[in-house]
């Protein structure tokens, strides 16, 4: 970034949710990168993503560690205050799983030969669940994220009506794991370190990954206002390249131990991450902050994005002209001409 460039605000407080996957705010605020640019960063950890999307609708919050349909919904207007938001950085890709309850998913196994047999474990669930006396109940983190559209996405795929034979709820990301250990829901699609957690504690067992179902994706996203980045070019443009070196640094191996510790700090993620430092799920969630061009918000995914809410549902009478929609919010030409 051009030493000439004037910040407009330089004190920042930008929300988070305790996921492994904020680990690049947390590394640019204890590594430095923040105040490299010139910013002093105050980082709110949040209850809820619906916290999230109302603070920074209303300018508590100058920012936030978002969900990827996040900034597209709030610009819709749905579920919540009509806010334009944007991103202009790419924060990490994948890192969600399906887990279901101990019970439930030690019936499946009973019965699968070939874990990696997709289809049978797809056939093998709907039997089991339609066998049940009542039907499941899954949680999703929120209604506008990826957790929610790959679970109906997958239920979809194997033929498992979404009303009849499942119940879905949201339940924040934090209470999951303990939902899921008192038998108030019977499986969830969350962000690590709340799938890992519950095969570390023997509590549930993965039915799959959110990479298996969709492949690389977009999952979380810097986002602000656009009235935010309208009036404040110079500072959004130093966040976001703090926030990629901080990426750069998360995804580096020989980082991880370090990583680890950081995110174990009680503002963060505290106990959770302390539990995870030795631990290395057999299954690959494929979680990635930087590499091959994943910090460039993918417009092609906001597009598919768009179409996930109107399967489900969400977008029923609103007309929006979707390539403009995404080319307002997915800032892919802010990255290309800050970073690239």
């Amino acid at each position: 970034m051009s030493d000439h460039l004037t910040i407009e605000k330089a004190d920042l407080k930008l929300g988070f949710i305790a996921l492994l996957d904020c680990a690049p705010l947390v590394v640019a605020r204890e590594k430095g990168f923040f105040w490299k640019y010139g910013l002093n960063v105050i980082l709110s950890k949040e209850s809820s993503w619906a916290s999230i999307r109302d603070k920074v609708s209303f300018g508590l919050l100058d920012g936030a560690h978002m969900l990827a349909p996040m900034p597209l919904a709030a610009t819709l207007g749905l579920n919540g205050n009509k806010t334009p938001m944007q991103t202009a950085l790419t924060l990490s890709h994948n890192g969600t799983a399906i887990t279901l309850s101990q019970e439930l998913y030690l019936a499946l196994v009973e019965q699968i030969s070939d874990w990696n047999d997709a289809d049978a474990v797809g056939d093998t669930f709907r039997q089991l669940i339609k066998k049940r006396e009542r039907k499941p109940v899954i949680a999703t983190v929120y209604p506008y994220s990826n957790h929610h559209y790959q679970l109906r996405y997958w239920l979809n795929q194997n033929k498992i009506d979404t009303e009849d034979d499942v119940q879905l709820v949201a339940v924040p990301p934090t209470q999951m794991l303990e939902n899921l250990a008192n038998g108030m829901i019977d499986g969830y699609c969350v962000g690590e370190p709340w799938n890992s957690l519950a095969l570390m504690q023997q509590k549930g067992g993965l039915l799959t990954t959110g990479h298996k179902i969709w492949g690389s994706h977009m999952e979380k996203v810097m986002g602000v206002t656009q009235k935010w980045a309208e009036e404040n070019p110079n500072t959004h443009r130093a966040l976001v390249t703090a926030l990629y070196e901080a990426c750069q640094w998360a995804e580096e191996p020989e980082n991880r131990t370090e990583l680890m510790k950081l995110l174990a700090l009680p503002p963060y993620l505290d106990h959770a991450a302390e539990q995870l430092a030795s631990f290395t799920s057999p299954y690959s969630m494929e979680q990635h902050f930087y590499g091959n061009n994943l910090n460039k918000p993918d417009r092609d995914h906001g597009l598919f994005l768009l179409d996930q809410m109107s399967d489900c549902g969400q977008t029923h009478g609103i007309s929006v002209d979707k390539d403009q929609l995404v080319e307002d919010v997915f800032r892919s030409d802010l990255y290309t001409s800050w970073l690239d």
